[in-house]
């Protein structure tokens, strides 16, 4: 890409940047109670967000996964550009390239057994309590999201490795304007989980979260029994 587009991308994307501010706060009626059923964890890696399920959720009725995934505490599930994403480290222009003329969207499942991940800071994963109803809805989310061949199988990326995550053709278009972010926000909002506004970038996403996060604590808190 030659200098004067890259400089339009980069203040296109400065510009955009700060509509992400324009969200609402959540109130207390609006999120899922903090005894609902389920626990999921949105964690950030600087400006990437990813979700980190409960290993037998997904094991247990994922049709698309289920097979591939070994026994384990947790999954984590990410969305990124196909060419990318599955590169351990791609170059500069491959980044570029993914927010202008990205070919296809990649969904990244890997196992892991402690929570926060490696890589990720105690700060940066968030609890966040969701229905039987919004965990029903994510996982359908999740399940539309991976692309499949004509036999209905999952379409896999790069090489698989038996330990490794595995990464997957998803289903969608990856740009600058649908990023990792964006495809969090929709699965947070199947979840039934008030994310309001555009969010391009992972301390949007985050801050909303944490909000939510906050408030599930507060309300666990006021029901606790008195000592």
């Amino acid at each position: 890409m030659k200098r004067p587009a890259l400089a339009w991308l980069l203040m296109l994307l400065s510009g955009l940047l700060l509509l992400t501010g324009c969200a609402v706060a959540p109130s207390r009626n609006s999120v899922p109670p903090a005894d609902a059923p389920h626990t999921i964890h949105l964690l950030r890696y600087g400006w990437h967000t990813a979700l980190l399920f409960d290993s037998e959720t997904l094991r247990s009725r994922s049709v698309r996964l289920r097979s591939d995934l070994r026994p384990s505490r947790y999954v984590l599930v990410g969305w990124g550009d196909g060419a990318y994403f599955v590169q351990d480290n791609a170059a500069w222009s491959t980044a570029v390239k993914a927010l202008v003329a990205s070919d296809y969207p990649a969904l990244q499942v890997g196992s892991r057994e402690v929570n926060p991940p490696l890589g990720v800071a105690a700060q940066d994963s968030l609890p966040l309590a969701i229905t039987a109803r919004g965990m029903d809805q994510l996982l359908a989310y999740l399940e539309r999201s991976i692309a499949t061949d004509r036999a209905g199988q999952p379409i896999y990326l790069g090489q698989q490795s038996a330990y490794a995550d595995r990464f997957y053709q998803a289903n969608g278009h990856y740009s600058l304007l649908n990023n990792c972010n964006s495809w969090i926000v929709g699965a947070l909002r199947a979840a039934e989980l008030p994310i309001s506004g555009l969010n391009l970038t992972a301390s949007s996403v985050f801050e909303q979260a944490r909000q939510i996060s906050q408030l599930q604590a507060q309300m666990r808190e006021t029901t606790l029994p008195a000592p």
